[in-house]
């Protein structure tokens, strides 16, 4: 492949590779300093997170502090481990000073659950005790979550010598003293503070699982301690009735110590699931971050006796206004985040006025921070505003960390103080001024800015950045592609465990032959599409090509379209339309599930020596050693002599599985990356979720031995209704489909298969067996078969068999779709007919809606019912619905993403949920049941799982028929008589 011209010469890849690998290694390997790639070209948050210790290994961190008096830091892990280390930022080592489960153990055969929080009391350094929140399973366990003391051994005189050997701190488990304990549940809040009065301040959760909410009504209720922020003196003790001796004393100003029935520790009630609570400084008003249910996520500043709301209420929504309200009005919460913003509230920490996070252009001094452990943003709250506007105040988004934040701390010496983060994913990070906050401007407007090349023109690489050569790619409707990877310093990157070093750039040349103004061939570059991380989150630009091949510059955010002229292969001459993608398009990749290149993984690069292997490109430094499993290399989908399901398994993994593997994106079960065993792929025999377009009710992803019956073979190779994949090229992929074809052919049949001998008449079996037959003639004889075949009326007018046909019929005379990106307006005003509608949504092959929609007793209940939906949503919502089914999911359809204990990913929609079990449904209507002790965390999904782009393969009248059928169908799924 020649690629990249040098003093008159074209030289290929490899061979720039070989050369660049001969003359280096791994000790020698120049750093790659010339980047400029810092930032993104929009103007970012005015504060980032910067990794601290990270040599340090933390799995599941809850919360972290300083040590008093010491030079080390404590951190308290989700299994129940409190270890210490030495405040050092290349310290690689911890040392165990607890491990809450083990001593446990040797004396109950109790289950340990979490541990939740811990806290330091305020003379630590005299009396060595800290206080941690923790529980046991199963679900509501009369005394299952305790919030127990412990003892921290002080050496040298009581207090911590840094330069001591026999200074590693150490905690007697025996020292355990349980204060007080309420039922372990699924939300038991579990935040613990020592307030300005010296009082040890506890939230508690409702203990209920998320359906239904409040199952025990327990936070209304004031005999309970759930629901609850609590109060007690943990210095002294009380004298019980029975003569028992109370571990605390309940302080006599707490506000329900004299109310008949009701537990005295409670110092106000009404919360959900308080996690991380934090004081004023300026007030001394205790500040609460309240996970919320289906609505809202909630802040509060607790009142003493005040009734915080839930379950009565979610924020300012009701929930159960039927049960038995505890005491006092309801007092909403002083912010309400909407669950677009935010789905799991981690509150937060007042910012001291020395704090070091400071912007230049944001004050934070005094200020209340909470984050998302969903997705990772940081937030600034003025609690002092509301006493001069008199309206609550407006949290400031000020970072986006795409961190798992679980906690917040203030850390403090002689001369300043930072705000750190807890990662629950494994690691501690500071918060700090983003520094190209003023930069973004300076971000590369040119390719030839960026750093990566000291030659552009001839795309001659800077030190440090080298070419790599992947067996197996995306088609690309004919576009070649030139990679290269720039690395930072002299660490190399492990992409099999997904670690990058920070300022790594990934940079891929798509190249096409396309036709001068002569009318002669040439090869030019479109696009330069550059990836590039800043420690968190992976940063897509594209950069498009100059017509003198000389530089390329930057594309908008919103990306772009030009027009080439090129030689079709089927169609000669035409005019040829390349897409620019979005930033946003390129994220839908390269997600946290599938960071960095996903081209560049072991199995994909030669892995015996030679230019370009994963040996090579190790022995050089940029790749860790890595051994590829034999029969798991990865091969050129196109080179016939490779064994047939290895070109396969290729295919699908370059083309598909960027979204089609856990978390990926994808509303399927299917996992198409290249390591998966075909057995555990979800492919074989498995019903086709998203349609069966026409194939026949019983229609698999792939039925073995019988391509013209697997939806997954339509689908590749169709230019119709649900053409895949969607994203990268326009044109069916004829020699990628016929490989295909030809692998789920060559599968043996099913013995307990049944044959489909009733169906071969159906329109699109037929219509698929013809498809092999013109991929198998040359273009002039398929194109004057399907010509011959519309001329003579022969043929449907479905666009499921015109998509099939689409490659052999003249661009110029293809019906006008809708495409990728729908005209709303002009939609709307089209004048449908519902009886039209009516025919395509019940009988048409190309409809997916009753796959997942029901009306009249068709179609399947994964989403809601569509009959009567025009009394529901106006007829803008219902065709905003479709264009952008992820823009507005309501509560009961969102589905979720679960993690097992065991790492099973799991996305569906979840049915019913208690104490015991819950059932999720799957995008093709098969239900899961797991037991409750068996997750290990339950996300949202902001994706809907009813995909985009499905009116793409519709022309704009099928739409508006289609919309007008919505809109006039009622709750039995009929039209009115008139229709």
């Amino acid at each position: 492949m020649l690629l990249t011209k040098s003093f008159g010469q074209i030289l290929p890849v490899a061979l720039l590779t070989l050369l660049y690998c001969c003359t280096n290694s791994a000790a020698d390997r120049p750093a790659w300093n010339d980047s400029r790639l810092q930032g993104t070209p929009e103007p970012p948050l005015p504060l980032t997170v910067q990794r601290v210790h990270p040599n340090l290994v933390l799995r599941s961190p809850i919360t972290a502090m300083d040590l008093p008096g010491t030079n080390r830091r404590l951190v308290l892990l989700q299994n129940g481990q409190v270890h210490t280390f030495e405040n050092r930022d290349d310290v690689e080592s911890m040392d165990l000073a607890l491990d809450i489960n083990k001593a446990n153990q040797t004396h109950t055969d109790e289950q340990f659950a979490a541990a939740r929080d811990l806290t330091l009391h305020p003379d630590f350094k005299t009396n060595g005790y800290l206080y941690v929140v923790w529980s046991i399973r199963p679900h509501d366990v009369e005394g299952g979550t305790r919030v127990s003391r412990f003892e921290m051994s002080l050496p040298t005189a009581n207090e911590f010598d840094a330069d001591s050997p026999n200074s590693v701190p150490s905690i007697d488990p025996e020292s355990r003293l349980d204060l007080l304990s309420y039922p372990s549940g699924d939300h038991i809040g579990a935040s613990l503070n020592f307030g300005p009065d010296g009082l040890l301040y506890i939230t508690t959760g409702d203990g209920s699982l998320p359906f239904p909410p409040d199952v025990n009504k327990a936070a209304q209720d004031i005999s309970d301690l759930r629901g609850s922020v609590l109060r007690i003196d943990v210095d002294q003790t009380s004298e019980l009735a029975d003569g028992a001796t109370l571990p605390y004393r309940i302080p006599d100003d707490n506000p329900f110590v004299d109310v008949e029935g009701a537990r005295g520790e409670i110092f106000a009630f009404g919360l959900r699931n308080g996690f991380r609570a934090a004081f004023d400084p300026a007030t001394d008003d205790l500040w609460v971050a309240d996970v919320g249910w289906e609505r809202c996520e909630m802040v509060h500043r607790i009142v003493p006796g005040g009734n915080h709301g839930w379950s009565l209420y979610e924020g300012p929504h009701p929930v159960d206004l039927e049960q038995a309200p505890g005491p006092g009005k309801v007092i909403l919460p002083e912010v309400v985040f909407p669950r677009s913003e935010s789905q799991s509230i981690t509150g937060g920490v007042f910012v001291p006025a020395d704090a070091l996070c400071a912007a230049d252009d944001v004050s934070l001094a005094g200020e209340y921070l909470c984050g998302c452990f969903m997705n990772g943003n940081v937030w600034s709250i003025d609690t002092q505003s509301k006493a001069t506007t008199g309206k609550p105040p407006v949290p400031r988004k000020i970072a986006s960390t795409g961190l798992k934040i679980i906690d917040f701390f203030v850390s403090q010496n002689d001369s300043s103080s930072e705000i750190l983060l807890v990662d629950h994913s494994g690691g501690l990070y500071r918060l700090s001024s983003n520094e190209s906050v003023d930069d973004y401007e300076a971000f590369p407007k040119r390719l030839s800015e960026t750093g990566l090349f000291s030659d552009t023109k001839n795309l001659i690489p800077n030190p440090g950045v080298v070419a790599y050569r992947p067996a197996s790619t995306m088609f690309r409707d004919g576009i070649r592609t030139v990679r290269f990877v720039g690395i930072p310093g002299q660490d190399p990157i492990n992409p099999m465990r997904k670690r990058y070093v920070p300022g790594t750039v990934f940079a891929n040349t798509l190249i096409r032959d396309i036709l001068d103004a002569s009318g002669d061939s040439k090869e030019i570059r479109l696009e330069t599409q550059v990836l590039s991380y800043d420690g968190l989150n992976w940063n897509p630009t594209t950069f498009a090509w100059n017509e003198d091949q000389t530089d390329a510059t930057l594309v908008p955010a919103m990306g772009a379209t030009q027009t080439f002229r090129v030689d079709d292969p089927i169609w000669g001459q035409r005019d040829w339309e390349h897409r620019f993608y979005p930033r946003a398009v390129c994220v839908t990749c390269h997600n946290v599930a599938n960071p960095g290149a996903a081209s560049l993984v072991p199995e994909n690069l030669r892995d015996e020596s030679g230019p370009g292997s994963w040996s090579e490109l190790a022995q050089a430094g940029f790749l860790v050693q890595a051994k590829v499993k034999a029969g798991h290399e990865m091969v050129n989908a196109y080179h016939t002599d490779e064994p047939l399901e290895q070109r396969a398994r290729s295919y699908l993994h370059s083309n598909c599985a960027h979204c089609h593997r856990p978390a990926g994106g994808a509303t399927s079960k299917m996992d198409l990356r290249h390591i998966r065993p075909l057995d555990q792929t979800a492919l074989l025999g498995v019903p086709a979720a998203q349609g069966d377009f026409g194939l026949g009710a019983n229609t698999k992803v792939i039925e073995p031995g019988h391509p013209e019956r697997s939806a997954l073979i339509y689908r590749v190779a169709t230019g119709g209704p649900g053409k895949m994949p969607r994203v990268g090229c326009s044109a069916v992929d004829l020699a990628g489909a016929k490989m295909l074809w030809d692998w789920v052919e060559s599968m043996p049949v099913d013995s307990d298969q049944t044959e489909a001998s009733a169906e071969e008449s159906n329109e699109t079996l037929q219509t698929m067996l013809l498809w092999r037959e013109l991929v198998q003639a040359s273009p002039e004889q398929s194109k004057t078969i399907v010509s011959e075949m519309l001329i003579e009326e022969s043929v449907s007018q479905s666009p499921v068999v015109l998509g099939l046909m689409q490659p052999w019929i003249d661009p110029g005379q293809r019906k006008l779709l809708v495409g990728d990106t729908p005209d709303v307006d002009a939609l709307l005003a089209l004048e449908g007919n519902a009886q039209r509608g009516l025919q395509w949504f019940y009988e048409s092959a190309a409809s997916q809606c009753r796959q997942c929609h029901r009306i009249g007793g068709l179609g399947k209940d994964v989403g809601p019912s569509l009959a009567g939906i025009g009394k529901r949503r106006t007829r803008l919502e219902v065709l905003r619905g479709i264009v952008e089914p992820s823009e507005k999911i309501e509560p009961e359809w969102r589905s979720h993403t679960i993690l097992t204990v065991d790492g099973e990913l799991i996305v569906g929609r979840i049915l019913r949920e208690d104490g015991e079990a819950v059932v999720v449904q799957h995008a093709d209507g098969i239900k899961t049941t797991l037991h409750s002790e068996d997750i290990e965390l339950k996300k949202p999904n902001e994706q809907s799982q009813m995909p985009a782009g499905l009116l793409s393969a519709m022309t704009p009248q099928e739409v508006a028929d289609l919309l007008e059928f919505l809109m006039q169908t009622n709750e039995a799924g009929e039209l009115p008589a008139s229709n």
